[in-house]
């Protein structure tokens, strides 16, 4: 019993370090959606306490629903990034990966070993120098209930990316007009 309250007090203390907000910025979608008013018309002390309530509401949850939001919060970002069409950033599947198995405190080795990767290779897929296949993509929707097709669809599109940026010019050739008839 012991080992689950320390599990849970590392996982409740990642994941709110990791969501706090930062000092001077506002969440339109809290202050004005949750809260019913505009930043300004509430005083900084009012603010505050707001904020200690939604943070008592956060410590009393369980692991199991912080665990199912990190997961739902996972998913969103994964079909976000495939959704955007010119991402600023190549992000590899790995980094996902990466962030996600942090925020629920599992370890990067016991992982690899645990989807059957070398724990020597598991970090060239995390900064993706390897690919994952369709099995860890099959192993991976089983266990965060991500649709594989969108695990495969982030590398695929990674790897378009990569080859237009790498490859400026040299399909300019290529015309339809050039094909058809006179």
């Amino acid at each position: 019993m012991l080992f689950i309250s320390t599990e849970k007090r590392e996982i409740e203390g990642r994941i709110f370090k990791d969501n706090k907000m930062k000092k001077g910025k506002t969440n339109p979608e809290f202050d004005e959606v949750i809260v019913g008013v505009a930043p300004s018309d509430i005083s900084k002390k009012e603010h505050d306490a707001v904020r200690a309530y939604r943070l008592k509401l956060y410590e009393e949850r369980s692991s199991a629903d912080k665990i199912d939001d990190i997961l739902t919060g996972f998913k969103f970002r994964l079909d976000n990034y495939v959704a955007n069409e010119n991402p600023k950033d190549i992000i590899h599947l790995g980094q996902f990966l990466n962030t996600l198995l942090d925020q629920i405190n599992i370890k990067k080795v016991r992982f690899a070993e645990y989807i059957e990767i070398s724990g020597r290779n598991i970090h060239k897929y995390f900064n993706g120098e390897r690919k994952f296949n369709i099995d860890h993509a099959l192993k991976l929707e089983k266990l965060f209930h991500v649709n594989a097709e969108t695990l495969l669809e982030i590398q695929l599109k990674n790897e378009l990316l990569e080859a237009k940026f790498l490859s400026k010019g040299t399909y300019d050739k290529y015309t339809l007009k050039d094909l058809l008839p006179d």
